[in-house]
């Protein structure tokens, strides 16, 4: 939504933890459709909130400067010419026509907020509350 709603280039790290919550959507829904085994289905899903909760921990602290970013989160360079001043130029016309948000820089807040922040919050949310449902009340 913040992309194609609102405009907001996304870094690297935001866009894998969006793969990581598609991908506990489609588990979700698979595992309620399909009426698989549900406590192994709840147990990978509950293995990815898990990892996402790792991943935008991770992504706050490299937001807070507690740690450098990862490579992916600078962007893509293409040199092909080994002329310094061809390279300069090449350079600053990737960077213009490159959409890459930096992972370090937060670029988004609601309320206030930072993104990132609430991303960790809905990670947690649905850590704890799959953990206490599913181990708390074991199925027969």
């Amino acid at each position: 939504m913040a992309e194609y709603g609102f405009g907001i280039v996304p870094c690297s790290l935001c866009i894998f933890e969006r793969y990581v919550m598609m991908a506990i959507i489609a588990m979700s829904l698979g595992v309620v459709v399909s009426g698989v085994d549900h406590k192994a289905g709840t147990t990978i899903i509950y293995l990815f909130a898990l990892g996402g909760v790792i991943l935008t921990g991770y992504h706050v602290g490299v937001e807070q400067k507690w740690w450098a970013m990862p490579q992916s989160c600078v962007g893509n360079v293409n040199l092909t010419s080994s002329d310094p001043a061809e390279m300069l130029q090449s350079l600053q016309e990737q960077m213009k026509n490159q959409k890459v948000a930096r992972c370090d820089q937060i670029n988004w807040y609601i309320f206030g907020i930072p993104a990132s922040w609430w991303t960790i919050g809905a990670f947690l949310f649905a850590t704890l509350v799959i953990g206490w449902r599913e181990w708390t009340h074991p199925k027969k």
